[in-house]
């Protein structure tokens, strides 16, 4: 009975232990089966969360790559039909004026039907002489000038290209002297600024070891800078007076008028200047004629140089005074600077010393100055 009643507490004590244990820990066998059931559900709805972030950001750089790829495609259309309008127009010569902005949209590639592009003058012309005329007005320090360039084509060419720096073209005009004289007629003009050209282009070819003209007219400022075609001023009884003088060394030639301005293209200058009486004008060659006007103005015309460079040209207009001495073998040397600086013989030693080293040279190489005249070049204030 005992045995009974232990067995059968036994019996029955052992699920209510389990119970009571586990009723003492505060969850049921229940409990812990939902709560297996329930932390299921939660990892597999984050799971999901994550997925549909991934596939939202793939989705939005897929969008954003063919958005940038129409974009592209469209522009790479706009540009090709840019460029064929800009051929079409070239090709069809129905605009006269072009300007740099437009040059600048060419899309050519050859170097022949752009040769303003490129930093040196092309070789297809070579020039033989330049008359230059030149007015000189110093009182709102400005000058107005025309160029005759007689040059030689060397390459068939359509193209005159020469520089011009900081100049007004007015009117450039292009003809032959040859079996058929005449105007050749000009297809445009225009400056390209970048390299500091001047570039015509025409409409017929020019032909090799043929000599053409090509006459400009224009005009410019008398700068107020150390370069090209210069003003200056000095303090002369207490009254400021001005001059302008030329600096061309090395590339400043295209300031003053339009040339061939790099050294290779030698030529002979002839050149006139015109201003008031009151100044007096300075070239590399002595003065051949003198013309006064009327309305108290006078032109100088000078001799022809010899055949060189652009940068070796020069002039002055100013109201200097000078002192002179010659060389054994006859050569003129002269200084020009301000009168009291003349008198109080500030220039001597200068004048004495180029004397002796123009006989020292022409003793030493066996050679005689080429140019009759020494100077004419103004000392600084």
């Amino acid at each position: 009975m005992a045995l009974e009643d232990k067995r059968g507490k036994g019996l029955s004590f052992t699920p209510m232990g389990i119970e009571e244990n586990s009723m003492r820990n505060g969850r049921g066998l229940s409990d812990q089966w939902a709560d297996s059931v329930v932390v299921r559900p939660r990892t597999t709805e984050r799971h999901i969360t994550v997925h549909k972030r991934l596939v939202l950001g793939f989705a939005v750089s897929i969008l954003t790559l063919i958005i940038v790829t129409a974009i592209a495609v469209l522009l790479g259309v706009r540009f090709e039909e840019c460029a064929g309008e800009s051929g079409t127009r070239a090709a069809n010569g129905s605009s006269t004026k072009f300007n740099q902005s437009r040059d600048a949209n060419f899309n050519h590639r050859d170097e022949d039907t752009q040769p303003w592009r490129q930093l040196r003058l092309p070789a297809s012309l070579r020039p033989r002489h330049y008359d230059l005329k030149l007015s000189v007005y110093m009182d709102n320090f400005t000058f107005s000038g025309e160029v005759n360039i007689e040059f030689e084509c060397v390459k068939p060419t359509k193209f005159i290209v020469l520089h011009a720096d900081r100049l007004e073209v007015d009117k450039a005009v292009v003809y032959s002297e040859n079996k058929k004289p005449g105007v050749i007629r000009i297809h445009r003009q225009f400056h390209y600024p970048s390299n500091q050209v001047y570039v015509i282009a025409l409409h017929r070819e020019l032909k090799p070891l043929r000599i053409y003209k090509l006459n400009i007219t224009f005009e410019a400022q008398i700068e107020n800078e150390l370069l090209g075609f210069f003003r200056s001023s000095y303090v002369l009884h207490g009254e400021r007076r001005y001059l302008a003088v030329t600096q061309f060394s090395p590339t400043h030639a295209r300031k003053a008028f339009p040339c061939f301005d790099e050294p290779i293209y030698k030529a002979i200058f002839k050149v006139s200047l015109k201003h008031e009486s009151s100044y007096l004008s300075l070239s590399n060659m002595p003065v051949e004629l003198s013309v006064p006007d009327e309305d108290g103005w006078v032109t100088n015309h000078f001799f022809r140089t010899p055949r060189m460079s652009t940068y070796y040209l020069a002039w002055a207009v100013c109201n200097f005074t000078y002192k002179e001495t010659f060389t054994d073998s006859g050569v003129a040397i002269r200084l020009y600077a301000r009168p009291n600086a003349i008198e109080r013989g500030s220039g001597d030693y200068a004048l004495n010393i180029t004397k002796k080293l123009l006989q020292f040279y022409e003793d030493y190489f066996k050679v005689k100055y080429s140019l009759p005249k020494l100077g004419s070049s103004c000392e600084g204030p």
